[in-house]
Formats: C-alpha cells, structure tokens, sequence
C-alpha cells in the first residue's frame, strides 16, 4: 500500500468506511419506519383538520359579512316598513341586485315579517320584484323563519332544504330590525351546499378522506352522496345518518364523543385518536367550526400517507452516520495529509508576515512533496512582486475612496434636487382648500412612478364655475416633472388672457402654443414630447358641466349606468399633431347626481394579474361602479388597494392619476 498514491489511499479507506455504515444505515432505517408512519400520519392529519376547517370559515365570514352589511341598510330597512311604496321598491331592488352580484353564490332572500313575502334572486329570469312564496305558520317547511325571528338577536347560519325553491344551502340568516329596533324581516345568503362541501370532501389525494358532521352526529358531508341528499330532505322524526353510525365499535363511538365534549368546552382546538370506520383502521383528527356548529373529521389511512417530513429519525441517523464518516476521513487526513500540509501553512503564515526568506525540505516524491516544491518556487515569486505591491496597494486603495467618497456626495446632491423639485411640483396642484370651497365630494389619486413625474390635475375658479383638467405629459421622473411646469404655466396663461368658456378653444389654443414653444428650436427629430388632457367646464347658472378632451376620456354613473365621453384620439403639442388640431365640445346637464371621473393612462396600462396584462378600460369602469355610492375618501383608498392588488409583483409602468367629484344634490 505504501507504493500507492495519496488519493488511491483515500478513495479506498472511505469506500470501505462507506460499505460499513451503509449496512448498519440500512437496518435502522427498517427498524424505525413504523414509528415514523405513526408519528406522520398523526401530525398530519391534525394539520388537515385545521387547514380544512380554515378553507371552510374564510368563505363563510366573508358572505356573512356582506349579509350584515345588506342587512343595515337605512333603503332596505326603509322599504320593509313601505313594502307597498313602489319607488322605494325600486330603490331597494336596484340596491339588492349590487348586493347580489357580490356575494359568492351569486343569491340572496329577503323576508318581510309583517307580509310573510319571500323574496329570493339567483340571476335567473325570476327576480326578487315580485314574492316566490308568503310563508305561513303552520307550514313545517316554514319554520325555520319563525324560529329565527323569535330567538336570534342579529344572525344565524342555517344548514337547509328549501321545499319551496328546490334549492340545499347553507343560508346566512341576518335579523334586519327598523330605527327603533324592532325585528321586521330577515335577509342574507346562502351558499350551495355541495360545492361548499365538495371543497373538503372530494380530496383526490390518496388515503384521505374527510366528513363534515352536525350537532349529534348528523353526517353534513360525505363522499358517499346518498348520506348527505338523505339527511338534507328529513323532515320530523324520520332518522338520519350520524357519524356513530359508521363507527365499528362502542369504544370508539365513545373516544369520539369524549373528543366532540372537548372541543365544545374549549380545552382544545383540535383532538386526534385512532378510530375503526366501517372495518378499516385510521388516524383521525376533529376540530369544531362553532359559527355553523359543524365537526370536520380528517381519517388518514396511515400505510398510504408518508411525506418527505416524516422521515427526519431516518435523515438524523443518516445525518450520524456521515458525522462518523467525516470523523474517521478527519483522523486518515491528519496521519497521511495534515501533519505535513501544517508544516506548509506555517511557512505560509510566515510569508503573510513578510518573511519571505522561506525554504522547505521536499521529503518526498508524492503530491505533498511536489505541492513543497511549487511553494518553494511561489515564495521566490512572492519576494519580488511584494515589494513594489504594498505601495501600489495603499495608493489604489486612497484613489477609491476618494472617488467613493465624490460618487455618493454627487448621488446625495441629485437626491435633494429632485426632492426639492417634489416640492415645487406638488405647490401647481390645487389646495385641498379651494377644493373643499366648491365640491361636497372630491378625490384625487396621485401616484408618480418616481419622485416627481408627468402626471398632474388643475384647478382653478371662474366667476360662472370653474375648470378642472388631468394633464399626462410626456416622460416621468425629472422629464416628466419639466413638463408639468411647462404645461401648467402655459395653460395658466390661456385662462389668464381670457379663454375660459370653451373648453375645446382652450386645448386648441394649448397644442398651437406648445408647437410654436417646444418645437421651435428643436432640431433632433427624435426628440418629442407634448401631453394628453381632459379638460372639464362647469357652469354653476346654467347647472351644466361642459367636456373636451385629448386622449383622456370623461366617465360619469347617472341612474346607476357607466357613461363614457371619449376624449378625441389626438395628442396635443407633439411635432407630429395638427398644429390646427380642432376638438369638440360636449355637454353634460346636471340632473339628479351624477358621479364623474377622469384618469391618465398610467392606470389603463399598468401591467398585473395572474398574466400580466394591463388593467384596461373595462376594469377601470367595473372599479368605479364598485366605489361610486362611497364617500370619495373611502373612493379614493379603494381605488388605490384594488390596483396595488391588480399589480402585485409587477412594477409600477407610468404615472398615475385618478379624480372623481360629484355634482348634484344629495339623495
């Protein structure tokens, strides 16, 4: 052996080492699986329980939510003690239909306590305008609602078969009570029951399963359908299927009742133990859904089930077996390597002190006895370039701090310019001041993309009314932020000289004298830049808001509808605009109130989603329909949470700018 070489050496001893603790890996590996199923299935299953049970609440608390919501409603409450009044019917309906269209199943009821009128709205050709049926008393069917008005104070979740409409929900029950508090109907939701329990029951993965059960056992969700149609259609005293019913022994029934009276007491969250259902065996969890009063039982068949997290005792002994491996490579390395390398890394040492007057005795012809020789030759090397090296080290390193040291005090120099110029962008928007002097509800979403930017609204009062514009110049950041002060002062002039009952007039005068200053000097045809604009006139004598627009479009809800006043698709000041660009006025009467809104197209573009497509004009109409009856504080954070949500982990594209005001009375 002594004739082989250092590496055969090595390569040999670990093979041996390796073929050792291999067997010995092997039989403890066998002899620990069992306990490692055990332990998996048992944790996972308690896991499943939890994660079920918090899929299951999450879709119910958010319906039920907006059941309560509807439920306080001063229209609706107003049109259940007038169910006669036709306008306030009305009213009531249109509000409905928005409430329908929010909540998952896309349903909701209404039942009025003095009439026993039961409304109901799926989207379907039947609609909540007229009753599906008037309850009564003495129906069985009919009992859940005087059950509800006599016993619950503000809501309740009931599990039902709805003889009348033919439909099996979980119903979201919401007393709705008038000014003085007094009960006068229900309202709410209810969810599928079966695509409610699917989301549990139907679990592909194999050697799961799970079934939902009720107060005393009553089977609520199974894969087996024939317990779950059965139960949902009994009425009286005919019996339905529990849980104890597929339990194999008296024991485990009572292990099961033990952990159910646990959970109802609050000593725990979930319970595990073992149970037999229908002659086989399982790992079981129960954890207990107190808002529908609902069980979720997890059965994980233990010999199907094993995740990677379940063999750490095997990772840990292979973990101990490679540590004895390392060990004993460690003790081969000192007696055939390190002894003699040591000698090497203190001569090393002592040339990173600068003695550089190093030789070593190559003591044999190995790979160590050749690694001496290159090192002696190294040390040589290392004497001569050394002395010259330090010097030049210690200069290079004094020229780059001072040119570190130059970098990040220019950096902090251009900072504060472009914060200063923040400021001085920010004093051309219109005060909250004079906003709050001619509007009841107004908001303004700004969002540059950097520090300062392209995008910014006007304001500014006439003697009849007043103009407002949202203006999107060229670029972002510094550019951008140049041209808002140029488009500003030049429109401010515009207004000034005495151009302010047209707003078309105004745009037109804006792109000529934007030619004639932006363009007039400038001889590099790639170089172009101008804005697009909607601009508003309202003229308080004639109660009527007169429209023009660039490239930024005029949106307003009247009587519920999106309208939309497209601004013309041209430009203004670009070298390739018109320089005799003419636009169009449009005229909006003010009748009733109206909600208007204008946006740059920093928000039309914005790339989000699961595809990263731009949020589009569509959306953008949808989001304003959601946010139109909230006051324009509450518009105006909504707006901003909707497209950060849109967004996600895309980067912000443009500018962004978002006004909405209203005008008219209040309802």
């Amino acid at each position: 052996m002594s004739s082989m070489s250092l590496k055969a050496r090595f390569s040999l001893s670990i093979a041996v080492v390796y073929i050792v603790l291999g067997t010995i890996t092997l039989g403890a590996i066998h002899f620990s699986t069992q306990k490692i199923i055990s332990s998996l299935g048992t944790r996972f299953a308690i896991k499943q329980a939890l994660l079920e049970k918090s899929k299951l609440m999450s879709q119910l608390q958010r319906d039920l939510s907006l059941s309560l919501k509807m439920a306080s409603s001063p229209l609706l409450r107003q049109w259940l003690v007038k169910e006669d009044n036709l306008e306030l019917k009305q009213q009531a309906m249109e509000e409905l239909e928005s409430y329908r269209q929010s909540f998952e199943g896309k349903s909701l009821f209404l039942a009025v306590a003095d009439s026993g009128h039961y409304y109901f709205a799926d989207g379907g050709e039947t609609d909540y305008a007229v009753p599906r049926y008037t309850l009564n008393v003495e129906n069985l069917n009919d009992a859940w609602f005087y059950r509800t008005m006599t016993t619950i104070e503000s809501f309740e979740l009931n599990i039902d078969y709805d003889n009348h409409l033919d439909v099996n929900k979980i119903w979201y029950n919401v007393v709705i009570r008038d000014r003085q508090g007094k009960k006068i109907g229900l309202g709410g939701s209810g969810v599928d029951i079966t695509s409610f329990i699917n989301q549990v029951v139907d679990i592909d993965e194999l050697g799961i399963a799970t079934i939902l059960f009720s107060g005393g056992g009553t089977i609520e969700g199974h894969k087996d359908r024939n317990y779950v149609i059965h139960n949902s259609k009994v009425r009286g005293s005919e019996k339905k299927f529990t849980i104890f019913d597929l339990l194999d022994t008296r024991d485990d029934q009572d292990a099961l009742k033990l952990s159910i009276d646990r959970l109802n007491t609050g000593q725990s969250e979930v319970e595990n133990l073992s149970l037999s259902l229908q002659g086989k065996k399982y790992l079981a969890a129960i954890a207990y859904m107190s808002d529908i009063r609902w069980y979720n039982l997890v059965l994980i068949d233990a010999q199907q089930v094993i995740g990677s997290r379940s063999f750490l005792p095997i990772l840990t002994i292979s973990i101990v077996s490679l540590l004895i491996v390392v060990l004993i490579i460690i003790v081969l390395l000192n007696r055939l390597v390190l002894t003699r390398l040591s000698v090497l890394a203190v001569s090393a040492n002592r040339i990173a002190a600068g003695d550089f007057n190093i030789s070593i005795a190559a003591d044999s012809k190995d790979e160590i006895g050749a690694l001496t020789s290159a090192f002696n030759d190294m040390s040589m090397m290392v004497k001569d370039h050394s002395e010259n090296l330090e010097q030049k080290v210690v200069q290079r390193t004094e020229e780059l701090n001072l040119a570190n040291s130059r970098l990040a005090d220019f950096n902090k120099q251009i900072l504060d310019s472009i914060h200063y110029a923040q400021l001085i962008q920010t004093s051309i928007l219109p005060s909250d001041e004079i906003i709050a002097n001619h509007f009841d509800d107004f908001f303004a979403l700004y969002l540059p993309r950097d520090i300062v930017g392209g995008d910014f609204y006007f304001f500014r009062v006439l003697d009849d009314g007043w103009l407002l514009a949202v203006i999107d110049c060229t670029g972002h950041g510094v550019p951008g932020a140049f041209m808002t002060m140029t488009a500003n002062a030049v429109l401010s002039n515009i207004i000034s000289s005495g151009e302010v009952n047209n707003p078309a007039t105004i745009i037109e005068n804006l792109n000529r004298q934007f030619h004639a200053t932006l363009h007039r000097n400038s001889g590099n045809r790639f170089i172009d830049y101008g804005l697009d604009i909607g601009l508003c006139h309202f003229k308080n004598l004639e109660n009527k808001l007169i429209y023009s627009g660039a490239r930024i479009d005029l949106h307003y809800l009247a009587g519920g509808e999106m309208q939309t006043i497209g601004g013309q698709r041209k430009s203004i000041g670009y070298r390739r605009s018109d320089r005799h660009l003419r636009l169009e006025n449009h005229v909006v009467e003010i009748i009733g109130d109206l909600r208007f809104y204008m946006t740059s197209d920093g928000v039309l573009d914005q790339a989000g989603g699961a595809k990263g497509w731009g949020f589009g004009r569509r959306k953008f109409g949808e989001m304003i329909k959601r946010a139109a009856n909230l006051p324009a504080t509450v518009q105006k954070e909504q707006i901003r949470q909707e497209l950060a949500e849109y967004q996600g982990i895309y980067p912000q594209r443009d500018d962004i700018t978002v006004i909405g005001f209203r005008l008219g009375n209040k309802k």
